[in-house]
């Protein structure tokens, strides 16, 4: 039998190599690859030199500015993402198989998602890795970190990552909007038909959630001024509770704050009902079966532990809330 020639990949195309080429197409120069992996520009650049000597051609065009792909770049950009992912769903499996944790996992959720997930996620699944870091901010910045690779998956209630190639997205529940008012609130509760003399807390619309109510009262041809604004739920129905404004809410923020639920009246929206999708969103091929699995406990927990006082409170809501099937 005759044994054909093998071709020997070069010693300088490597996996890390292939890494930080990646990563800089991603991140949109060496500046910003050096900065997530804490090392030198020069170490970044000094690597993709020893890659393109590796391939035999120049991955960057460097007449351009900012840096742009050479047509050969394109190429390993495209294929490397495939490879990298095959990579580390490799590296995961095999540690799986030897009953050992991966390095580390980082999430980043909502302030209401992360009030309620923290504990549970941790006591869960915390021997699947070696550290966690758990992260709550504003849902903007979470998606650009995200996409900078500073988180490994997000539990998230906005939509702006639906666009995104490269990603799974594990739906958890229909989180439905609902209006609320002071305790003693006794006017109409018809957005259009509230006092005046009662202003409209609006959230931040540098939130997801702040985007998506904005988005709503658009459609609704509401125009309120902006009197208050807030960017976390706790100011939202704290200010309300006490008596200083009217707003919009969903459910899930609701039950971030259960003790203010008897000082406010909570009415669902006649008209331009609208929610917010749940999810878990991470990147397709990575973290193994973790997302999915992520997604079905949140659901366990809102179902059995979160919801349940609120629906015993408002038995109206129980119809507005629509669950995922999720395939774990």
């Amino acid at each position: 039998m005759i044994v054909g020639h093998v071709m020997r990949l070069p010693a300088e195309f490597d996996l890390h190599a292939l890494e930080v080429f990646v990563m800089t197409v991603e991140l949109g120069g060496m500046t910003q690859c050096a900065n997530r992996l804490q090392v030198t520009q020069s170490a970044v650049s000094q690597t993709i030199a020893r890659l393109e000597q590796g391939v035999g051609t120049a991955l960057f065009d460097r007449r351009l500015r900012p840096l742009g792909l050479s047509p050969a770049g394109r190429a390993l950009f495209e294929r490397g993402r495939r490879l990298l992912v095959a990579a580390r769903a490799t590296f995961d499996e095999v540690r799986e198989g030897a009953d050992l944790p991966i390095d580390m996992v980082t999430v980043g959720m909502s302030e209401s998602l992360a009030t309620q997930m923290t504990a549970p996620l941790l006591q869960r699944f915390g021997a699947r890795a070696n550290r966690w870091r758990m992260r709550s901010g504003i849902s903007i910045n979470q998606h650009a970190e995200f996409l900078a690779r500073k988180f490994d998956m997000l539990l998230t209630g906005s939509n702006m990552l639906e666009r995104v190639e490269g990603l799974d997205h594990h739906g958890i529940v229909q989180d439905p909007f609902l209006l609320i008012f002071p305790g003693d609130y006794d006017g109409s509760i018809e957005p259009a038909e509230v006092n005046s003399d009662l202003p409209f807390v609006r959230y931040a619309l540098d939130c997801g959630t702040g985007q998506r109510i904005e988005q709503q009262l658009t459609r609704m041809k509401l125009r309120l001024p902006n009197v208050i604004e807030v960017d976390i739920t706790h100011q939202q129905v704290t200010t309300v509770a006490l008596g200083m404004g009217w707003s919009i809410s969903s459910l899930l923020c609701l039950a971030a704050q259960p003790g203010l639920l008897s000082k406010m009246r909570v009415a669902p929206l006649s008209k331009g009902g609208f929610s917010r999708r749940i999810e878990v969103v991470a990147r397709s091929g990575e973290m193994g079966d973790l997302p999915a699995l992520t997604a079905q406990l949140a659901q366990d927990v809102l179902r059995e532990q979160t919801f349940p006082p609120l629906i015993e409170a408002l038995p109206w809501v129980e119809p507005l809330i629509e669950w995922f099937d999720i395939e774990t």
